[in-house]
């Protein structure tokens, strides 16, 4: 096999496929000719190229989201690293493992007004599991065990204690296209093995008799990924009369004992029942919680106890209540605890459970009655979405809407929740799409789909691949939200209407486009959007900004004035 003559990259690649890296993600450069060369003669791993070094980071991610193992991410020297930040943030925080590979230019020239240098080394280490540098010649055995040892490390981080980025900076001298038969010394492979961490029998007892104790224990369930095992303990918890499971549509926690539709349920809370529904024991898992009226609501509330369950973050004291840092996966736990746990006939999740029936019935009244808007499209796009799906919803507002309506539909729910950034959510859904080979509808703003037009900037685009965007003339959300909307002359600053046209925009790209503007051409354009196509279709649905900021607010005081008690 022919590979590069750089000790440190031809290694790398070997050391990739070795610990079960499958794929390469590459945006074009000539410092990086050695890792191009290497990757792309190891047996095992697939190349793509990505131009967009910032699309081509969430192309990564989307990847590795899905695969559940990291993906290789290569660029050349200078800002194009720099490049990859966003993604990089997001992984971190979503806990998704990424192989960041940066080529260098040699350390000595480092600040010398070469071109393409800048300060790599450690660029991205505040957001990584790990961030080495691997030597830039590795000439002799010590240095080259050293080398392969860093690797090993590395690759290993990206998995272990917890998923997550890392990233490799190889400085590399000139010539950069040097060829080699394997001349080099294989490294060792070490191998990291997994443990599991578990309750003590005595501390499982003591947390199993305080859940059977309590009169009112809430669970929330944040971010994941459907994990089978995680669903049969929330159930056995959830079938407790003193315990409500509440969870969102990204956590893919969908089952008929939880409480879901978060914002809709909250929107019936008053100054009549708050005290009556506040936990006195609250239980936490999972990743980010897309509802900010919950965290609000919980900070006010203050629980007695709060414990959080999670295998590495300590300390997650979101709610200002944090008592007990509960240090195994989520699951372990309710296997531990949850099966043993006493009922306590407090009432508590049946005061819950009547709350939800009254907002559903009123949600189901004020939907009915609403003008064509994000509002009434979200809710004809949910329902539209073939079974089986997955379904990417871009930050901020689609993320918002999917809140008001339970999971009840074979579909799993992802969004960049770890920075909740607009950037890279189509580049994302892109990724993921391909691996998963699963048909896929990615929910975007004008906003956030023109930020990240990039992605189409792209030959691995998958035919299952469905895009809707919720056209409003801009950042909707700040139309709604208190503060940005009060200010007429400066909200177009926090709006910022862009006057692009998302169609044009998509067509531009050879896409296959409908669009809609009223109920009955949604209706047309979603039917024809599931239709077999040759690539990606895209659905734009054009709505008024003013009359959906308008009927959101409406739609919440619509829940708040028909409480049973209220006047």
């Amino acid at each position: 096999m022919v590979t590069t003559d750089h000790y440190s990259a031809a290694e790398l690649a070997r050391q990739c496929a070795l610990k079960g890296i499958r794929h390469a993600v590459i945006s074009p450069g000539s410092r990086s000719a050695p890792l191009v060369r290497a990757f792309h003669a190891q047996d095992g791993i697939e190349c793509l190229t990505v131009i967009d070094e910032r699309s081509a980071a969430f192309f990564a991610m989307g990847m590795a989201q899905q695969l559940g193992s990291a993906v290789a991410l290569i660029c050349t020297s200078g800002s194009a690293v720099l490049n990859h930040g966003p993604a990089v943030a997001e992984a971190f925080y979503q806990r998704i493992p990424l192989l960041v590979l940066s080529a260098d230019r040699p350390v000595e020239w480092i600040d010398q007004q070469e071109g393409q240098a800048i300060r790599q080394r450690g660029v991205l280490a505040a957001h990584t599991n790990l961030s080495i540098e691997l030597p830039q010649q590795a000439e002799d055995d010590q240095t080259r065990w050293y080398c392969t040892r860093m690797i090993n490390q590395a690759l290993d981080a990206t998995l272990l204690p917890a998923p997550g980025p890392v990233h490799v900076n190889l400085p590399f001298r000139e010539p950069l296209y040097g060829q080699a038969r394997e001349a080099f010394t294989r490294g060792r492979t070490i191998i990291q093995v997994a443990t599991e961490a578990f309750l003590p029998p005595m501390q499982a007892e003591t947390l199993t008799r305080t859940i059977g104790n309590s009169e009112r224990v809430m669970v929330l369930v944040g971010q994941g990924n459907g994990d089978a095992a995680l669903h049969t303990g929330l159930r056995k918890l959830a079938a407790l009369p003193q315990v409500a499971v509440l969870t969102e549509a990204t956590s893919n926690q969908n089952d008929p004992a939880f409480l879901a539709a978060i914002d809709r349920l909250l929107g019936g809370i008053d100054a009549n029942n708050k005290d009556e529904l506040a936990p006195g024991l609250l239980i936490t898992m999972g990743g980010a919680v897309v509802s900010k009226r919950i965290k609000t609501l919980l900070r006010q509330w203050r629980p007695a106890q709060h414990w959080h369950v999670d295998p590495v973050d300590r300390h997650m004291d979101t709610y200002m209540s944090l008592t007990h840092s509960l240090a195994l996966r989520p699951e372990m736990f309710l296997a531990q605890v949850g099966q043993e746990a006493k009922a306590n006939e407090s009432g508590y999740a049946d005061r819950w459970r009547a709350l939800d029936e009254h907002t559903r019935q009123q949600h189901d009244r004020l939907l009915a009655a609403a003008p064509f808007c994000d509002l009434s499209v979200s809710r004809t796009i949910l329902a539209r979405i073939p079974q089986g799906s997955q379904v990417h919803l871009a930050n901020s507002t689609a993320a918002r809407y999917a809140q008001l309506f339970p999971g009840t539909r074979d579909l799993r729910f992802f969004s960049n929740r770890g920075t909740s950034g607009i950037d890279g959510c189509t580049s994302t859904a892109l990724g993921a799409c391909l691996v998963s080979r699963t048909p896929t509808t990615l929910i975007t703003g004008d906003i956030a789909f023109c930020y990240d037009s990039n992605a189409f900037w792209n030959e691995h685009a998958s035919p299952l691949l469905r895009v809707i965007v919720i056209d409003n003339g801009g950042g909707n959300i700040f139309r709604y939200i208190p503060g940005p909307d009060s200010d007429p002359e400066l909200l177009p600053y926090f709006e910022a209407p862009h006057h692009r046209d998302p169609l044009a925009l998509a067509q531009s790209y050879g896409l296959t486009c409908m669009e809609a503007r009223d109920h009955d051409s949604l209706d047309r354009g979603l039917e024809e959007l599931y239709k077999d196509h040759p690539g990606p279709a895209v659905l734009v649905v054009r709505t008024d900004g003013v009359l959906s900021a308008a009927t959101l607010r409406d739609y919440f005081e619509g829940l708040r004035n028909t409480l049973p008690g209220r006047p």
